[in-house]
């Protein structure tokens, strides 16, 4: 027995040999493999390039500089915000060479960003350990985290604002336009920064050149389709310093270029082509915008006017029958009379009932007028049967108007501009043109004064 005792006692202390081996063995490993990922994790250090992105130039011939920020498997890509000659930028030392003005400036920047960018890494590491990705590094850097507000977030309470006011005293159409400028804008945005928004702060003078630059060189918009976005842009801004979210307006410094252009409007002659057409070459939704463009050229009312044109804004004063109405653009009150012309298209249309048009006369409308676009569209086949080689469009309706049907015929600009609802004489100048019958006709009045002056020898 007590050999049998001997082997299991020698047979335990093997077994607890080898257990602890096995032990000690594991444990070592699992401290290796510890140690190996701490190690691997201390090596997840930021990784910072600056690089010039050659494929773009701006008008100058200079490339803009990018950076580039990697952590892990996170990377991030940002502009700079700076650009330069191409012959003079160091992919090695990711810097310009040289001593010229441009080196020493670009250089400055990029040293500036670089401290500004390992500080908020370092920072972050502080408070995040290893968790930081080159996103949060990115959006920091340039003042944007989950908990500001950027340009895009005020835009979209603008538009939500103004949306409550649709139908009151702001326009369907201005927030169409409204919404598809915060289409561009957004794109602007991801294309320039690659950023889902930028902060409210860089909203500044140098961002507005950008983006008009944007507008004319990559969308290939006109200058007015531009300096319409732009002016989107200028009231959001000037709400926003107003309510002393951002300190400075960056339009003060930046005029909004528009392009006045030529006044175009059509002759008295091609009027009277155009109410001479049978009503047989014509559809009834084509005679109908023929009327209301003809009403427009006794009247002056543009075609939102018209749109909401009622019984309402038809005084009667001296014996005869005035239109008094607020335009809906300005809120400034045209004072019309009624010509016996365009009192006899109200009259053709009152009372009428049809689904064909946006409107009917419950809600008080006068006018069936068809949607802009259409009229347009109508008034294009009007012109050719007519043999009219203009670009016939609605508003040059409000045009004729002003130069053939008032002030040509001796009408003053005062009494025009009223008629027009507009608040400055300047402005019916550019609506009003005078034409070469009326300065014939002014001459002719000084002919007899003139006359008497002599030349003497």
């Amino acid at each position: 027995m007590k050999g049998k005792e001997r082997k299991e006692a020698v047979t335990k202390a093997v077994f607890s040999l080898s257990l602890s081996m096995y032990c000690t063995i594991i444990s070592s490993s699992w401290r290796c493999n510890f140690a190996n990922n701490i190690t691997t994790m201390e090596k997840e250090k930021m990784r910072l390039l600056f690089y010039l992105k050659k494929s773009t130039q701006n008008k100058n011939g200079k490339s803009p500089i990018m950076g580039r920020i990697s952590i892990g498997r996170s990377m991030v890509q940002f502009s700079c915000k700076c650009a330069c000659t191409r012959h003079l930028w160091d992919s090695r030392k990711q810097r310009l060479v040289g001593k010229s003005a441009e080196a020493v400036s670009v250089n400055k920047e990029l040293d500036r960003l670089q401290v500004s960018i390992h500080q908020v890494y370092e920072s972050l590491s502080g408070k995040l350990g290893n968790c930081v990705t080159a996103g949060q590094v990115r959006e920091l850097v340039f003042g944007l985290n989950s908990k500001s507000q950027g340009l895009l977030h005020f835009l979209d309470e603008y538009i939500a604002r103004f949306q409550d006011r649709v139908g009151i005293d702001r326009s369907e159409r201005r927030l169409k336009c409204l919404l598809l400028f915060r289409r561009h804008l957004s794109e602007f945005i991801k294309c320039h920064y690659h950023m889902e928004d930028i902060p409210i702060q860089k909203a500044d003078i140098t961002f507005v050149k950008e983006l008009e630059e944007y507008f004319a060189k990559e969308k290939e918009f006109k200058l007015n389709t531009s300096a319409g976005y732009l002016s989107m842009l200028a009231s959001l801004l000037k709400d926003l310093y107003k309510r002393h979210v951002i300190e400075t307006y960056p339009f003060i410094a930046h005029s909004i270029r528009w392009d006045v252009g030529t006044p175009r409007y059509i002759t008295k002659e091609e009027v009277g082509r155009i109410v001479a057409l049978s009503e047989k070459d014509l559809q009834s939704y084509e005679l109908v915008s023929r009327n209301m463009f003809l009403f427009s050229c006794y009247t002056g009312l543009s075609y939102t006017d018209i749109y909401h044109f009622t019984t309402e804004h038809l005084v009667e004063e001296d014996g005869m029958t005035w239109i008094r109405k607020p335009r809906v653009k300005t809120g400034n009150i045209c004072y019309i009379p009624l010509l016996p012309e365009a009192s006899a298209i109200i009259e053709r249309y009152r009372g009428i009932h049809t689904r064909a048009f946006r409107h009917e006369p419950p809600k008080g409308y006068l006018l069936p007028i068809p949607g802009c676009d259409t009229v347009n569209i109508h008034l294009k086949k009007i012109a050719r049967l007519c043999g009219i080689t203009k670009k016939l469009t609605f508003h040059m309706a409000r045009h004729t108007f002003a130069s053939q049907m008032t002030l040509s015929e001796g009408v003053s600009i005062e009494s025009v501009s009223k008629m027009l609802g507009h608040s400055q004489i300047k402005t019916t100048q550019v609506y009003a043109e005078t034409s070469p019958e009326r300065v014939f006709r002014d001459v002719e009045k000084i002919l007899p004064f003139i006359t008497q002056y002599h030349l003497t020898n």
